[in-house]
């Protein structure tokens, strides 16, 4: 069975916020993140970027996967993307560690253009359901297969769901990988230190054709973020 399907009216069976992508709320989003947010984090992180070409011809919407090893590398992959892309990514977000709070979850919907993503029970489905229909709409989506927080890491094992929604839908996928090369004050380090120094890296683009297992595009979905 497929694990989203075609139909407007579909979202009206998702609890998924919508006022995010409103016409004021974007223009709110993005003077707050050119203006305040990434001004704010060149004084605590240094970031270094490779493989932005990729960006040049990669077809939209798309699907954005990384790693997940540090608590801001969500505005580090943002601020790596070129600004007319950047506004059309939503931040698939962990429903239970984001949205559990209230008050994350409003600023993650405000700032990141985020929704909720269940990662256990019945909401799983749910959730790629609503990527699905987000794809149709031209909103690329970035999202973290390991489906956890590991604080400079090591890598996790990736889950499905990724993998499932790339075969399904047929849209292409960009890997990404973010390397803390210097901690910094989230990641455990305490004032007085040098700017923390972050690398992200881009991978070119990957397709799956229709019929490709969830375990074979799950496993070069993860060596694609690795060897980007």
């Amino acid at each position: 069975m497929p694990i989203f399907k075609r139909r407007e009216k579909r979202e009206r069976q998702y609890r998924f916020p919508e006022w995010p992508r409103w016409r004021p709320v974007r223009w709110l989003r993005r003077v707050s993140q050119t203006g305040l947010a990434f001004p704010l984090f060149r004084v605590f992180y240094s970031v270094e970027i490779s493989g932005r070409r990729h960006f040049r011809d990669l077809e939209e919407p798309c699907l954005i996967v990384s790693n997940h090893n540090m608590h801001m590398d969500q505005a580090m992959l943002l601020r790596a993307m070129p600004h007319s892309f950047r506004q059309r990514v939503a931040i698939a977000a962990a429903a239970s560690d984001i949205y559990g709070n209230p008050v994350r979850g409003f600023f993650a919907s405000l700032l990141g253009n985020a929704f909720p993503f269940s990662k256990q029970g019945s909401g799983i489905r749910e959730s790629l359901e609503y990527m699905g229909l987000m794809l149709e709409r031209h909103w690329n989506i970035l999202l973290f297969p390991e489906g956890k927080l590991t604080v400079m890491g090591p890598t996790q094992k990736f889950k499905s769901g990724a993998a499932r929604v790339a075969i399904e839908s047929g849209r292409p996928v960009l890997p990404m990988r973010v390397d803390v090369t210097r901690p910094g004050i989230l990641e455990g380090r305490w004032f007085p230190t040098p700017r923390a120094k972050v690398r992200v890296c881009i991978g070119p683009a990957i397709r799956f054709e229709p019929g490709t297992s969830s375990l074979e595009a799950t496993l070069r979905l993860e060596r694609a973020v690795l060897e980007a």
